[in-house]
């Protein structure tokens, strides 16, 4: 029999690694796991989907790490309960559904966190820019104080 490996921190990169940028949340966890920090599991996928939902379950907190085009160079916040589950697409979730898919069919409230880096370049190609690997490790540091904050 499997022995369960316990986790109080779920990172989820998110995105396509040859998409240049759009590989910041798998960067963001290549980062993390050399950390080796205790707790904490990091995963990577290209989008949001309902089978992460077992994956969330296992996790007392859970950061979603993924790159976006406009704001801040790292913007780090809740997803609220009450938010809009926008779908997408029939193959994409929010995470604000995910929240409610769990408490619904699992009456569990996930907390879930957004860190959401600045990306530039989201060519085809592999790699980060140098302006997106400098917002993504801002990322890892803004992602490994609030886990410090919240052990």
């Amino acid at each position: 029999m499997a022995i369960k490996q316990e986790y109080r921190f779920l990172i989820t990169g998110i995105g396509n690694t040859l998409r240049g940028d759009d590989g910041i949340g798998a960067y963001i966890c290549s980062k993390i796991e050399t950390l080796d920090l205790e707790g904490v599991k990091t995963i990577t996928v290209q989008q949001l989907d309902s089978d992460l939902l077992d994956e969330f379950l296992e996790a007392d907190h859970i950061i979603l790490a993924d790159a976006f085009v406009e704001g801040k160079p790292v913007h780090f916040y809740p997803v609220k309960p009450d938010e809009s589950p926008l779908v997408s697409s029939s193959h994409h979730m929010s995470a604000a559904l995910l929240m409610q898919m769990a408490k619904l069919v699992y009456n569990r409230e996930l907390s879930i966190m957004i860190c959401a880096v600045g990306g530039f370049d989201f060519d085809i190609k592999e790699g980060l820019s140098a302006r997106a690997r400098r917002n993504a490790d801002e990322a890892v540091r803004t992602i490994c104080d609030w886990i410090a904050k919240n052990r």
